[in-house]
């Protein structure tokens, strides 16, 4: 009885304790790690080496040369501007009213007969004030205290026909008239004559350029005013070529420009 107990026991006890019995399955060796990167070749410290980072290697400026050009224009006086003050006076503002539109068209009627057109021509705005109030500040004349005024303005394109304009405007000792000769054609000149001068300066640049053994490169700064610091006598300076020798009636006009180009 005792014996087959113990037989049985054994037997239900044998797989727990063979179970305990096997040894453990040994741990799976770990991944090898990366080999870290390698570091990247640095130059060696040569002597050369070393003055460029104590002069912190800056890269040197470019090669520049600066150069003046310059250029000499006329502007012709081809248009005239006239400027007619027209005054009347009297007792009633219609009245008055009536004798400036007269004046004006006696003006505009002579100017047409000395060719002007009538677009060339502006009648200006009429001020009328009465000289009694005191706040106009204006002394009148009693008996007729309206005040008319207006200024005409005329444009004459034909100087030669001068004269004859002033011959007409003048005959009213009572007008007023000034006059000023312009250019109707500044702007095209003025342009021109800076181009001119830009131009005179590249040619100066390039010359000095090939004698010296380089070539010119692009400009790094065109000015029209003089650097600070920078003085160039006029004798030094050239002038281009085109520019001509004399303008009669013309008013002479000069621009300097100062160009800095890259040497290469």
């Amino acid at each position: 009885m005792h014996r087959h107990l113990a037989w049985v026991l054994a037997a239900w006890l044998a797989p727990t304790f063979a179970v305990a019995a096997e040894p453990a399955a040994p741990p799976r060796p770990l991944a090898p790690a990366a080999a870290p990167a390698a570091p990247e070749p640095q130059p060696a410290l040569t002597l050369p080496r070393i003055a460029g980072i104590l002069a912190g290697e800056r890269t040197p400026p470019p090669r520049t040369v600066t150069v003046t050009g310059r250029a000499v224009g006329y502007l012709p006086m081809d248009t005239i501007i006239w400027t007619i003050s027209l005054e009347t006076t009297g007792k009633d503002v219609t009245d008055v009213k009536k004798a400036s539109d007269q004046q004006v068209k006696t003006v505009t009627d002579a100017c047409k007969a000395k060719g002007v057109q009538p677009a060339d021509i502006d009648p200006g705005l009429i001020r009328i004030v009465d000289t009694r109030l005191p706040e106009t500040g204006a002394a009148g004349d009693p008996q007729k205290p309206i005040l008319a005024a207006r200024s005409v303005t005329v444009l004459q394109r034909d100087v030669t026909r001068f004269n004859d304009l002033l011959e007409v405007l003048g005959r009213d000792k009572n007008n007023r008239i000034r006059y000023v000769f312009v250019c109707s054609t500044r702007d095209d000149v003025m342009l021109d004559t800076v181009t001119r001068a830009t131009q005179a300066a590249r040619d100066k640049a390039t010359a000095m350029a090939t004698v010296a053994g380089a070539q010119l490169g692009r400009p790094l700064t065109i000015d029209e005013y003089a650097p600070p610091k920078l003085n160039i006598p006029d004798a030094s300076v050239p002038v281009d070529r085109d520019t001509p020798a004399f303008g009669a009636d013309a008013q002479k006009v000069i621009m300097t420009v100062y160009v800095t180009f890259e040497l290469q």
